[in-house]
């Protein structure tokens, strides 16, 4: 007797159970906090705390900064930016700087990943409105990948952070000494994979090694691991394994071939947006004396690729971005606006985003209905999504650097934008403009930050938000057509 379909047939029942119990979840704690809401509140929590650690007497070297600036810092730590109104290494002692890099590490992962962790490290149960939460909190809508997403997480960070601590410390150790090269490998290591673009190396950050191996490839090296998305690692993982397993005779391109189409668009565009932003600051720099000018052919290469990798979500700086042309910025503005992919520690309105934008002006200037990549088609509530979050947050800038011009008038006005890009991509590049920010100045710029990290995932929400009521009815009302361009 043939009994595949029962087979079918259960799993099917099962699948039907746990979509009603998230239903019925959901219907239960709809009246109070959403998942979104806690997500946010998360990240306001321990900004919060970690701005009035900051402010204690024992957290600083000399006088404690202002309550404001030390709310601007946690801000860009927990939002992982790296924008800061002071110098962290002369303003902060080491229990400072060590809240600091923990509200960094906190900000890349996410606090309901830690607590998540913590929960099932600690062997407590985890009830399936908390796993709803957490699946908000890493953009996710599947349940069952959650526990093997959060082991990934896991593991891939400790690899990715260990790598950069051997390679940092042969950096540190042989210029501070053992113990001290140890902390600051280890402290870099953690700004670098978190996309934070905190330093210690003072006010010019790392303009003194922009030509230096280590600095130019495993900074970059770091960044570009924590900005590709815990869901590609994932997928990439999995489908090598079961290449290597398929056949004898391995194959790069049925490899990618059978990747997810999210981790084919998340690889074309980190690899195209790279190497764009390299030879585009090449040239727009080549012949700028302040910048690399005055380099040889391969460090000015070097260089480009590294600003053209940290300047979409990083910000760290081997150049002075002051004295950057002006076209340059405005290449600049473009990178950060766009910054990193899904499900990263990196911040903008996500590489994919971007290209959903993009090809659904390929679609409009063909004319045709479908909008298709890699042989398959793209939903359409999911390009309205993109597109809504590529409107909202240019309209965000657009407005923030208006108030800037306002509040901060003897700013240039390519620096001012530079700032506010910088802040909504959580990337931590400035044109010294942020320790000469006003009081309004500094709030836009926390406002930026908090919305640059959290702001994508709750407008993804927000236009996906559909009832899970059977009661309600949709209405439909008849079309009409209305003139455009």
């Amino acid at each position: 007797m043939d009994l595949s379909h029962l087979g079918v047939r259960i799993d099917a029942i099962i699948g039907d159970l746990v979509m009603k119990d998230i239903v019925l979840a959901r219907r239960k704690h709809s009246g109070r906090l959403s998942a979104p809401k806690k997500v946010s509140l998360s990240f306001l929590a321990v900004i919060i705390i970690g701005a009035i650690v900051l402010s204690l007497p024992f957290s600083n070297k000399k006088e404690a900064a202002s309550f404001l600036d030390n709310l601007f810092i946690a801000t860009s730590a927990v939002c992982v930016t790296g924008l800061s109104p002071l110098t962290v290494v002369d303003q902060y002692n080491l229990f400072g700087q060590t809240v600091l890099i923990i509200l960094v590490q906190i900000g890349g992962l996410g606090f309901l990943t830690f607590l998540y962790l913590f929960l099932f490290l600690a062997r407590q149960r985890i009830t399936l409105s908390r796993k709803l939460v957490f699946t908000e909190a890493l953009n996710q809508n599947s349940l069952s990948m959650l526990p093997r997403l959060l082991k990934t997480i896991f593991i891939y960070t400790v690899s990715i952070e260990t790598i950069g601590v051997i390679f940092f410390s042969m950096f540190f150790i042989p210029r501070l000494g053992a113990l001290k090269g140890l902390y600051y490998g280890i402290w870099h290591s953690i700004s670098a994979f978190c996309n934070a673009g905190f330093d210690l190396c003072g006010s010019t950050s790392l303009v003194a090694y922009n030509t230096n191996p280590i600095i130019n490839f495993i900074v970059p090296f770091e960044i570009i691991m924590g900005g590709l998305g815990f869901i590609v690692v994932l997928d990439i993982h999995d489908k090598y394994i079961k290449e290597k397993r398929r056949s004898s005779s391995f194959s790069w391109r049925h490899l990618f071939g059978s990747f997810a189409l999210h981790t084919k668009i998340v690889l074309m565009m980190t690899v195209s947006l790279v190497v764009i932003g390299t030879l585009l600051f090449f040239i727009m720099e080549f012949n700028n004396p302040a910048t690399i000018g005055k380099m040889n052919l391969v460090d000015k290469l070097v260089v480009s690729f590294f600003q053209s990798v940290t300047t979409r979500t990083a910000g760290f700086s081997t150049v002075d971005m002051y004295s950057l042309n002006r076209i340059t910025k405005i290449l600049m503005c473009s990178l950060m606006f766009i910054g990193g992919s899904p499900a990263s520690t990196a911040g903008g309105i996500k590489t994919v985003t971007f290209a959903l934008v993009l090809l659904l002006m390929r679609t409009t200037y063909r004319g045709i209905e479908e909008t298709t990549v890699f042989q398959r088609r793209i939903k359409k509530r999911t390009l309205v999504r993109a597109f809504s979050i590529f409107f909202l947050g240019l309209m965000l800038c657009i407005i923030s650097s208006s108030i800037m011009l306002i509040t901060e008038p003897k700013q240039d006005y390519l620096n001012i934008l530079m700032e506010v890009f910088s802040a909504f991509g959580t990337v931590g590049l400035s044109a010294s403009v942020t320790p000469a920010l006003s009081i309004v100045g500094k709030c836009v710029d926390i406002i930026l930050m908090y919305a640059g990290r959290i702001g994508p995932i709750s407008l993804m929400i927000l236009f996906t938000k559909r009832s899970h009521d059977k009661n309600t009815k949709e209405f439909k009302y008849p079309d009409e057509d209305v003139l455009v361009g």
